[in-house]
Formats: C-alpha cells, sequence, structure tokens
C-alpha cells in the first residue's frame, strides 16, 4: 500500500466518523431531513466515494491502465464535487443563521419564501438574478456552478495520458479551464468572508450588549481553511510539483510521498476541518430563535406561516 491509499485510508476512516454523527442526528430527530444539514450530509457521502476510490487507485498496479486513469478522473471529478458543496455548505450555513437571529427574521443573502410556495418556483428564484425576485446567492448559484463544470472539463481533457499527443495537444486548453474555474471558486469564497463580516456588523448593530454570535466565529474561522482550499486549487493547475496530472509526480510505486503529502495536506484536510466547524454550529446555534415571519412578509402571509408552523 502506497502513501496516497494509505492517506486515502486514514481520511475514509475520519469522513466515515462524521457520517455516523449525521446518520445518529437523523435517526434521532435531531437533525431535521429538510434543513441545511442534508447539503453537508452530501458533502461527506462525495467525500467517502472520493477516498474510497483514491484508495482504490493507490492499490492499482499498473499507473498506465485504463483502470487506473479511470480511477483518477473519478477522484478528480468527485473531489471536485465535494469542495463545490462544502462552500455551497458554507453559504446555506450563513442564509440560516441570518434568517434565524437577524431582527428581520430573514436573510439578505437568500430571502425566504412565503408558506406552500412551490418547490418548483422555490428551485427557479434560486437562480434569479435580476427582477422582483433577485436573490444575492443566485450569484454564487451561478458561480459555483460554472466554476465546478470548467474544473471537471480540465480534468477530464487530460484524462487519456497514454495518448501523449492528445495529452500535450490539450494540456493548454486544460490547464486554462482548470485554472478559471478555480479563480471562480476562489472568488465565490472571498465574497463569503465579506458576507461574514458584514452579519457580524450587523448583529452587532442590532445587539449591541451581546458579543458576537458563535456560530459566527466558526464561520469566521473556517473560512481561511477554505481559502487555503482554494489557493491550493489555483497553485495546483499551474504548478506541476502540485498537480495529479503530471507524470512526474509518479514513481515506479505510485504517487511519491511529497505530492501525497502536500494533497492531502492543502486540500483534504483543509475541507475535512471546514466540515467539522460547520457541523460545531449544531451546538453553537441551539438556544437560537426560532425562525419568524419575516417583517417584509403581509398579514395573510404571516397567518398562513403561523398555521403551517
Amino acid at each position: 500500500m502506497d502513501a496516497g491509499a494509505r492517506a486515502a485510508l486514514v481520511f475514509l476512516v475520519l469522513y466515515t466518523i462524521l457520517f455516523v454523527f449525521l446518520l445518529f442526528g437523523y435517526a434521532t430527530r435531531r437533525l431535521p431531513v429538510r434543513s441545511r444539514y442534508s447539503i453537508i450530509a452530501g458533502h461527506v457521502a462525495l467525500r467517502l466515494a472520493a477516498q474510497a476510490v483514491g484508495l482504490a487507485f493507490g492499490l492499482v498496479i499498473d499507473y498506465n491502465s485504463n483502470k487506473a486513469i479511470g480511477l483518477l478522473v473519478a477522484y478528480f471529478a468527485l473531489g471536485t464535487e465535494g469542495y463545490f458543496t462544502l462552500v455551497l455548505c458554507a453559504y446555506r450555513f450563513l442564509a440560516s443563521w441570518q434568517s434565524h437571529n437577524f431582527e428581520c427574521h430573514d436573510s439578505w443573502l437568500e430571502p425566504r419564501h412565503p408558506p406552500n410556495t412551490p418547490l418548483s418556483q422555490r428551485f427557479r428564484d434560486s437562480f434569479v438574478v435580476f427582477g422582483p425576485n433577485r436573490r444575492p446567492m443566485a450569484i454564487m448559484h451561478h458561480l459555483l456552478i460554472i466554476a465546478n463544470v470548467l474544473i471537471i472539463v480540465g480534468g477530464v481533457l487530460l484524462a487519456d495520458t497514454k495518448n501523449a499527443i492528445n495529452y500535450f495537444k490539450f494540456l493548454s486548453a486544460a490547464k486554462i479551464t482548470r485554472t478559471v474555474g478555480q479563480v471562480v471558486y476562489l472568488t465565490c469564497n472571498v465574497l463569503l468572508l465579506f458576507c461574514i463580516l458584514h452579519s457580524m456588523r450587523q448583529y452587532r448593530r442590532e445587539n449591541p450588549e451581546r458579543k458576537i454570535h458563535l456560530t459566527l466565529y466558526l464561520l469566521f474561522v473556517a473560512w481561511p481553511l477554505l481559502f487555503v482550499r482554494g489557493t491550493y486549487g489555483i497553485i495546483s493547475c499551474v504548478y506541476n510539483p502540485f498537480n495529479y496530472f503530471y507524470f512526474g509526480n509518479y514513481g515506479i510505486h505510485g504517487p511519491k510521498d511529497e505530492f501525497v503529502i502536500s494533497e492531502y495536506l492543502l486540500a483534504t484536510t483543509m475541507e475535512w476541518t471546514s466540515c467539522c466547524l460547520l457541523m460545531l454550529t449544531y451546538v453553537a446555534s441551539r438556544n437560537d430563535p426560532p425562525k419568524l415571519p419575516p417583517k417584509s412578509w403581509g398579514t395573510e402571509e404571516k397567518e398562513l406561516s403561523a398555521v403551517v408552523q
């Protein structure tokens, strides 16, 4: 078992622990199925799949075989999806906190829908950037999806490493698409910091005698980890010693130790720790007030909300 397989196994166990905690929360009904924790459960499930594939890749004997290449692409794609869902989780957790704790009982990041709004309309509105139903969170949805597609396309372009002609033919295009995608991800992370700091200022303005909410501190602490992960994503596109698709990072017995250490320290560890901090917001927000009808709703909508609750 090479270094890559050992590292994959370690984080497979660590993510399994988080998944068990989430399953326990659902089983005991401490975590509602329709809540922000379902998004983080999706992230953990993706990371479990990625680590399982990473373990299988580490156990492959012939790294030039089609099987090995397929496993590498699958690991890359699942890892990208995992990072995508983690950044989305951070935004969703912040929006939910705003609805519980702001005086307006709503989130300026993603305003709440009136009761009985069809699910299809809620989904459409989540992508509306212009017009009366526009939502700042819709911008993040578009940016994250664009980045996600660009990174996966860039990885797929480099998948056919057995054909050197095709590899060097698509190398520049793959680097550009992956780099642009990672830059978009990092931009979303920078905007997340602005949203967290703005929420802190608003909470302090509305509650001058209280300390900053612990959930906001947890999100603030998680942000540098996400930023490091995003920065590493950009560097891995342009700096070969950090690139999974660079031949020089592989020896006779699989990925070189220094490459595995950089990948798992700057990427996987950052994601796992951020995930833990997001899950800890459950403890920090246990005593939060319930979601009351937003002040922007009319009388009829507030009465309907009371009936639904």
